[in-house]
């Protein structure tokens, strides 16, 4: 399997099925990230979807796969945390949607990893994170970091929630916050990915943060989000972080 923390920024692309995960896949994907984008942000797929995902996807390629924008329901998100690495998934995201504070978020989390743990020891937790919490009464993403480390996290994710307004992360968050983000998780040891309704214009002002991951879907489509993946869009962008600019 390929390291969780890459040498350069990875291409993490989401998919909807496995002939799209075989698409990405060789369109030069690092990590397959599949997702129900009907059901939200992180909207959680079916497992026989996480699993038909991992039957094609090489060995050496991770699958993520989307737990759900969670509520504070800490045994919900335990469940859906082994159900997820049940079906396959070697990385599963949490989004943190409904905790508040730390010490909810803490909780949440601290539920998923032992579950994890105690069920499936090599499957990792992302914690999923908004820029537009602030609209919701989420956590302020910039403490989601500290929860994460304390709480066995392997990594933090930054997105957006509404994905409906056409608002892109650095719409929502300046870039010298979604810095501090990226660099709040390599003090602590996670690896970091970003998200949010991404283009080639905001990937050019993301790179230099050194993320270690950046995803993509609405971008790499025929049709936005529930649309179509196109294998050149998806090859056009695996080259530009490849070679580091657009």
């Amino acid at each position: 399997m390929n390291p969780l923390f890459p040498e350069r920024t990875s291409l993490l692309v989401t998919v909807l099925s496995a002939e799209e995960a075989m698409l990405a896949v060789a369109a030069g994907a690092g990590v397959i990230d599949v997702k129900n984008p009907l059901e939200g942000a992180l909207g959680a797929p079916a497992p026989s979807v996480i699993k038909a995902v991992r039957a094609v996807t090489p060995s050496h390629i991770h699958v993520s796969a989307a737990l759900g924008d969670m509520p504070f329901l800490p045994g919900t998100a335990a469940l859906a945390a082994v159900g997820a690495a049940a079906a396959g998934a070697s990385i599963v995201k949490v989004g943190l949607y409904g905790p508040s504070n730390p010490e909810e978020t803490l909780l949440l989390l601290e539920a998923a990893v032992g579950a994890l743990r105690d069920h499936f020891p090599e499957t990792v937790l992302v914690a999923g994170t908004y820029a537009d919490a602030p609209r919701f009464g989420g956590i302020d993403p910039l403490e989601v970091p500290e929860c994460a480390a304390r709480t066995g996290v392997a990594g933090c994710l930054l997105d957006t929630f509404d994905k409906s307004s056409g608002r892109t992360l650095l719409d929502l968050m300046p870039l010298v916050m979604i810095d501090k983000f990226v660099s709040s998780c390599r003090e602590r040891n996670l690896f970091s990915a970003l998200a949010g309704s991404l283009g080639s214009d905001e990937t050019v002002l993301l790179l230099p943060l050194m993320p270690d991951y950046i995803g993509y879907r609405g971008t790499l489509c025929e049709g936005g989000r529930t649309g179509r993946l196109s294998r050149e869009k998806v090859r056009q962008i695996s080259l530009a972080l490849t070679e580091g600019s657009l």
